[in-house]
């Protein structure tokens, strides 16, 4: 869900938060941090006062919106079946 929140653009901290309500601030910034590490976001310190951060989607965490896209097709479709038999 946060990778979904940055494909709108570079976005502050609570702002992720507000979209993402049952993280804890910890948990948010632990997997902030994750996804700095794997190169799929950035973080951006603004030079100014007060200092402002956002987070943004690198090109390789761009690169996930059309997976992201396929995944919200196929559990939407999956949902939408109306015969309840979701083993085949």
């Amino acid at each position: 869900m946060i990778i979904q929140r940055l494909l709108a653009g570079p976005m502050r901290f609570s702002e992720i938060r507000r979209g993402v309500p049952r993280l804890t601030d910890a948990m948010l910034s632990q997997r902030l941090r994750e996804l700095e590490d794997a190169g799929v976001a950035v973080r951006v310190v603004a030079d100014q006062r007060p200092v402002q951060i956002t987070y943004a989607l690198t090109p390789v965490g761009m690169r996930l919106a059309p997976v992201l896209a396929a995944v919200a097709d196929w559990s939407n479709d999956w949902a939408e079946r109306d015969d309840g038999d979701h083993a085949s």
